[in-house]
């Protein structure tokens, strides 16, 4: 009975292994008609070329194009100015100047993160390219480290001296 399924099962092997190889004449004339083919191979109009897989995440979620938010631009001075109108002689400014084409509006400035207060600020609407809006300080300029304005659009910069 083992002798049996020895054979049955040898038997299996060999014809699962022959199945898989072609008969000899095919691969003799499949080399024939490669040796008489007279056409060009560079002629092939279906190439098919290699492409570095690592390149490209098919695992992943399609990748979309984000839309960024346009971004403004300001020009952030502090400064010290004589004024005949102080006690002391000197007036220490802010001065915002805007680098944006569409008008911009600040709503809000805090300077060295709300510990130096503002006595005022003046023309800081409808800031185009070049307008200036001035702060009058509450503290010496020489101590301002820190601004960030906040403009109607909701963006806020930072600009560390």
């Amino acid at each position: 009975m083992n002798l049996i399924k020895s054979l049955l099962y040898s038997g299996l092997l060999i014809t699962s292994l022959s199945a898989c190889s072609p008969p000899t004449e095919t691969k003799a004339k499949s080399e024939n008609t490669a040796s008489q083919s007279t056409e060009d191979p560079a002629d092939d109009k279906f190439k098919t070329t290699m492409v570095d897989s690592s390149e490209y995440d098919l695992n992943g979620p399609p990748v979309e194009p984000v839309q960024t938010a346009p971004q403004e631009q300001f020009e952030v001075r502090v400064r010290r100015e004589e004024s005949q109108y102080s006690m002391t002689g000197y007036t220490d400014l802010l001065n915002i100047m805007s680098l944006n084409d569409a008008p911009t509006t600040i709503t809000g400035v805090l300077i060295n993160r709300g510990n130096c207060r503002s006595k005022g600020t003046y023309d800081y609407q409808n800031m185009r390219y070049g307008s200036v809006a001035k702060v009058y300080l509450g503290c010496s300029a020489e101590y301002v480290r820190e601004v960030t304005v906040t403009t109607n659009s909701g963006l806020t910069y930072t600009y560390n001296f």
